[in-house]
């Protein structure tokens, strides 16, 4: 009877050590697929960017007191027949300077399809940053809602939840979002947790609507910004997963500022 129960010992922490290594090699291949997924991304946009985005040259001359000063411009260029070459369903370039967030945006016939794909139709975990299908494709909403993952790396959207530190809005207040029509400076409003079936995520068509959403989003912030708003402006809405419950979000609010 003891030989039978050593046996039986050697046997279950045979099973043991297997499950132990069948559970090692899976976690490692999710890693592994994860981090693979998460370069083919990075590499897919930087590759965009190369083609498509150029820096123009400062300004070699002075300052002149006497004249009117330039209208303000972005500070990148957006080649948006050469995006097109790649996917027709870009329409606007996300940008804020200093951050990871340099990436184009699509819009598709729902929310779903570039949540996990990429810019070539390929799958990805990390999907593409998108526009709500619901929203104007020029942006010309009260509020055009864009999504993005939240990726613990810092890209696509993972560097919204910073805007929780008022020290970060105050380092990056602004980003830029550049069209085939008009370019817009954002001047970030608000930011703040909300779950994702909120009303943060309907589209406010009257004037009472409109004032509740501003209200709420400015009330709610985890920073304060010094931008004036009011109903007839138009906003853009930046959300991303956060997890302080099941389903949080955490959205960053900006007005848009046509700029050339």
């Amino acid at each position: 009877m003891k030989c039978n129960n050593n046996h039986l010992r050697r046997v279950l922490s045979g099973i043991g050590a297997a499950l132990l290594l069948a559970v090692f090699l899976y976690a490692a291949s999710q890693i592994v697929s994860f981090l693979r997924a998460e370069n083919e991304n990075r590499q897919l946009s930087e590759d965009l960017i190369e083609k498509a985005v150029h820096t123009p040259p400062p300004s070699s001359q002075a300052p002149d007191s006497s004249k009117p000063q330039s209208p303000e411009t972005v500070p990148i260029e957006v080649d948006f027949e050469t995006l097109w070459q790649e996917n027709e369903d870009i329409v606007a370039w996300l940008y804020c300077e200093n951050t990871p967030i340099h990436y184009p945006i699509v819009q598709g016939n729902d929310n779903n399809y570039y949540l996990r794909r990429l810019l070539n139709g390929e799958y990805n975990i990390n999907g593409t940053i998108f526009l709500d299908y619901r929203c104007q494709s020029d942006f010309r909403d009260f509020n055009s809602i864009v999504y993005g993952h939240h990726m613990k790396s810092g890209e696509m959207f993972g560097t919204l939840p910073n805007y929780k530190d008022q020290e970060y809005y105050d380092e990056h207040p602004v980003m830029y979002l550049l069209t085939p029509g008009q370019n817009y400076k954002i001047e970030l409003v608000a930011g703040y947790i909300t779950p994702s079936d909120s009303d943060t995520y309907s589209l406010p068509n009257t004037a009472e609507e409109k004032k509740a959403f501003l209200e709420h989003a400015l009330q709610e912030s985890a920073f304060v910004s010094s931008v004036s708003v009011n109903e007839t402006d138009s906003f853009v809405s930046l959300s991303t997963c956060s997890y302080e419950y099941e389903n949080a979000r955490y959205v960053v609010v900006g007005r848009l500022v046509a700029v050339e």
